[in-house]
């Protein structure tokens, strides 16, 4: 039996052997240098492959010859290539570029959909060929070399993606999809960064739309759109394997620098062409960049912070307050970085204004506190680990079946009103879909585990657990008076038996209060509950999306659907559940139509498209999203134009946010988290109007309690138009410019509020800070914005393989202030604030207004894959204009400074065994910059890193 079954073996081997033929050869450009990525299909099949990094590939096929390949690549015009006996293992192929209308669809983003020359929405393709000749660290971090977008790295591997306005280290307005899958935290509404993103070696593409994409993509996507698409096991097979190491910390005395590694492999085979499978997994380990400005806070909650006219009723002209660096020589230091002395997180004491002492009379003084780095007890240690596999069957030629799992873990710090070490996140999708040149079915789901404590909370509960706040100001004021010393001196005295970082003590509290949930009681510590919180929410969603086949000669019609439910489960540590215990869910439906044509007029290509969606949360009203866009392509000029309405549901977080009682942090926007927060009962009041009674409680007018009303959150809604135009020059020049001009309306802004502690304290409460805490309110704003801006990129390919590349963006916010009732407010000399911009101190005076984006920012890069038939360069400056900056409870108000960057990489081909060798660095002159402010700062990171790609192919 043993000997037939062999004698089998043997003979199928031999006839798959005798069956297949391995066709190979290279791509080149009009100027005869190789071109990576470009996807070859044998006509008729649905085998196909990419050309690698010097251009070459190499095709299984068990097709006879002769036989035609398509060739495509993005940017250039298809060619079909006859391949015979004669060529079949030599086979040259010269694309020519070109500007194109590509077809478009609302389709998914596992649909790579080519709009650049269409879509009203500019849009902006990274391939894994350009990212690999690029100085970026990985795929997710060529995003900053892209027009419109503006980071802002929250740590090492958190950076939060923002495009034309509205910035925030955790934006829900950007929409990121993975495979057609939302990449956002399912509860918290944001995404992770690159924690839970595809390993770098599987990246295909990233997909990057600045402004609304709601009619494509659905609502939330009301700043823009990031789709990645991962590689088919089909088109890229064999074996890649990359090997990374660095150093970042460069220059931090007594710290840096720091090594890190990165390590990470890609498997995929084709066992026929219609059956296929692909697995692979990255792991990075490292030390994070660290949040160290120690300088003095800036925040309007400070005495004295604006420059006032007092002829035109104190009206703000600009900001006085100048940040110190030394708490020995100021009685209110509160460190930017440093935490348990924040002058809005309980760490400050106001002396009353009949002390014995009348230079302490109503003075503020802070507690002494601990540095981020000190708090966290981990070295500022990071690691994160991706993978993903999956299996892939098609039907033909033109449909295909997959099953996927996506996975991400590793620590990292997310800043929002705090900022927040999540030591272990977790998260796992799973994803089915049946996909066709004109339909897919989807669904996938998204299950997290996320817990995380409150660095800034932390670190005043260590304090307090030492020594209360009022017996720690006791003996600085006694130590101050009696001995007349410096402010240095009176902090050593009431410091005296303090917990030091590290000691058994500190690590004791610390440990007691970030691993007990914020809803139990610390065993041992007697009324005190810890400060863990977690996010185990889900996401389950199923999508489809259909193009009708026997309407393509009238019109192309597509129709769509989706329904999310999403399952909250954070215990009551982080939103608010029902009356009987349970965890909230929510539902959302959504459906859309589109219909387009292409016409051809002689010489000219005119494409117009309509579209309307309309979606529905259950908390919240559903609403319509139409979509008008027209492109007119003549000769090598493209041509286009847009106008959108589109809304963004607010996130569960913004719905049913809770912060435990006694602590400050976010609220959510519908009446059971308000309630639950005690702010109908224990009314709380504006920072805007407590401030000024703060200063001059004897003679400012006694602030108002804030009423709140039953009316639900509305969605956030934009109504925006851009033109733009496109155009190939000589084959050589490549531009690409547009303008764009949004009104927002309804945004859903955290409103600083002050809640007493106790609901008969009334606002008196409001002079002593031990007596109040401050809540992020998400509520509807009832102001206008206004965004416009504008933006360019050019291409410009010089002899000898030469590119200079380059991008500009100008953004500026505007914004109307309005009341409750819809009315236009004035400043306070009278005048009424009407579009204008959003850092004016006058209107930054009267509350913040979060449009946190630099007004200007540009990229110029030069660079040369083909340099030798092996090197290659590229170097690259960055630059980003400074911005008014606004966020969250120990954050602050500030203008964070321009910075610019220098990055650089060399890189070196080895064909012989396949592989690269690379080494780069960016902010290669290790020039620290915080792209926000309390975030951390970023200095050089120079690595060397080596890739072996499809070996075994």
């Amino acid at each position: 039996m043993k000997r037939y079954a062999l004698t089998l073996l043997c003979w199928l081997t031999w006839s798959a052997v005798q069956a297949q033929l391995i066709l190979g050869g290279s791509v080149v450009s009009e100027q005869n240098l190789p071109l990576a990525g470009v996807k070859l299909t044998v006509q008729g099949t649905s085998t196909s492959t990419s050309t690698q990094s010097d251009g070459s590939f190499n095709l299984p096929t068990d097709q006879p010859l002769p036989l035609t390949l398509l060739v495509s690549r993005t940017g250039y015009a298809p060619e079909r290539v006859r391949v015979r006996n004669s060529n079949f293992r030599a086979i040259e192929v010269r694309l020519k570029a070109e500007v194109v209308i590509p077809e478009s669809t609302l389709s998914s983003a596992s649909e790579p959909v080519d709009e650049q020359a269409i879509s009203g929405v500019t849009v902006e393709t990274i391939r894994a060929h350009a990212v690999a000749n690029s100085p970026a660290l990985s795929p997710a971090d060529a995003l900053q070399y892209t027009n419109g977008v503006d980071l802002l790295t929250s740590s090492f591997l958190f950076k939060s993606v923002n495009m034309r306005g509205f910035g925030s280290t955790t934006n829900g307005r950007v929409v990121q999809l993975i495979d057609g899958m939302d990449n956002r935290s399912p509860g918290l509404g944001f995404g992770f960064g690159n924690v839970a993103g595809l390993p770098d070696l599987d990246v295909e593409t990233i997909e990057v739309r600045p402004g609304a994409s709601s009619a494509q993509h659905g609502p939330d996507a009301i700043l823009g759109l990031i789709q990645t698409t991962s590689k088919s096991p089909f088109d890229y097979q064999g074996l890649s394997v990359q090997a990374r190491l660095g150093a970042n910390n460069v220059g931090k005395p007594g710290f840096g620098p720091k090594m890190y590694s990165d390590y990470g492999f890609r498997y995929a085979l084709a066992l026929n062409e219609r059956f296929a499978i692909k697995v692979n997994f990255q792991r990075l380990t490292g030390t994070d960049f660290i949040a160290d400005d120690y300088a003095d806070r800036s925040t309007t909650a400070r005495p004295g912070f604006f420059a006032t006219d007092a002829g035109r009723s104190g009206i703000a002209t600009g900001i006085t307050f100048r940040p110190g660096i030394d708490p020995n020589t100021s009685f209110d230091y509160d460190g930017v970085n440093i935490y348990g002395d924040d002058v809005n997180n309980g760490g400050v004491f106001r002396y009353p204004a009949t002390y014995a002492n009348t230079t302490l009379q109503n003075q503020f003084v802070t507690r002494t506190g601990y540095r981020e780095l000190d708090v966290l007890g981990n070295q500022g240690k990071v690691f994160n680990n991706r993978a993903n596999a999956s299996v892939h069957y098609r039907f033909g030629n033109s449909v295909e079946a997959s099953l996927g799992w996506y996975f991400g873990n590793g620590n990292l710090i997310e800043t929002s009103a705090f900022r927040n070490y999540i030591p272990d996140y977790r998260r796992h999708q799973f994803k089915a879909e049946l996909k066709g040149d004109n339909f897919y079915i989807r669904a996938y789901t998204t299950q997290q585990q996320a817990e995380g404590w409150n660095i800034g909370q932390t670190a005043r509960a260590i304090n307090d657990r030492w020594k209360s706040l009022n017996q720690w100001a006791t003996e600085f004021g006694l130590a101050y008076v009696e001995n007349k010393v410096s402010i240095g001196d009176a902090r050593f005295t009431a410091n005296r038996g303090r917990y030091l970082p590290g000691s058994v003590d500190f690590n004791r509290v610390r440990n007691a209060f970030a691993t007990t949930f914020n809803t139990d009681s610390i065993p041992g510590l007697p009324r005190a509950r810890g400060l863990r919180f977690r996010d185990n929410s889900q996401l389950w969603h199923y999508e489809g999306m259909y193009t009708v086949a026997s309407l393509s000669e009238l019109v192309e019609l597509t129709v769509g659907a989706s329904f999310r439910r999403y399952v909250l489960a954070s215990g009551g540590t982080l939103f608010a559940r029902q009356a009987n215990g349970s965890e909230y869910t929510i539902a959302e439906t959504g459906g859309y139509v589109q219909a387009a044509k292409t016409l051809a007029l002689g010489a000219v290509t005119i494409r117009p498209l309509l579209a309307v969606r309309y979606d529905k949360n259950q908390f919240v009203n559903g609403g319509f999203t139409p979509r008008a866009s027209v492109a007119v392509q003549a000769g090598i000029h493209v041509f286009r134009a847009s106008w959108q309405s589109a809304f963004r549901n607010p996130s569960p977080q913004q719905l049913f946010g809770l912060t435990p009682a006694g602590i400050a942090g976010d609220v959510g926007g519908l009446r059971a988290a308000y309630r639950a927060a005690g702010l109908d009962t224990n009314r709380a009041y504006r920072q805007s109007d407590a401030v000024t009674y703060q200063r001059n409680p004897s003679t400012a007018t006694t602030p108002q309690s804030l009423t709140l009303s039953n009316d639900p959150l509305q969605t956030e809604t934009v109504r925006s138009w851009e033109v733009g135009y496109k155009a190939l020059i000589n084959g050589k020049l490549a531009i690409d410019a547009s303008l764009f001009s949004s009104r927002y309306t309804n945004l859903i802004t955290p409103e600083v509020l002050y809640q007493p502690l106790s609901a008969t304290a009334g606002a008196t409460a409001l002079l002593t800070p031990a007596s109040y805490r401050t809540l992020l309110l998400n509520r509807n704003s009832p102001n206008d914005f206004f965004v416009r801006g504008a933006s360019v990129s050019f291409d410009y390919n010089f002899a000898r393989g030469y590119t200079l590349s380059g991008n500009f963006t100008h953004q500026v916010g505007l914004v109307t202030l309005r009341n409750a009732a819809g009315a236009v407010r004035n400043d306070l000399s009278g005048t009424p604030i009407v579009q204008r911009p959003t850092s004016d101190p006058a209107v930054t005076q009267l509350g913040r207004t979060y449009f946190n984006s630099p007004a200007n920012r540009y990229t110029i890069t030069l660079s040369n894959p083909y340099l030798t038939n092996r090197l290659g360069i590229a170097l690259a400056y960055r630059w980003t204009d400074r911005m008014w900056y606004e966020q969250g409870i120990t954050q602050g108000d500030v203008w964070v400074p321009a910075w610019g960057s220098i990055d650089a990489q060399f890189s070196c081909k080895l064909p012989e065994f396949k592989s690269v060798l690379k080494l780069g660095g960016t902010n290669l002159f290790n020039t620290y910059y915080a792209q926000g402010y309390g975030l951390a700062r970023v200095g050089a990171m120079y690595y060397v890193s080596l890739t072996f790609d499809e070996l075994f192919k």
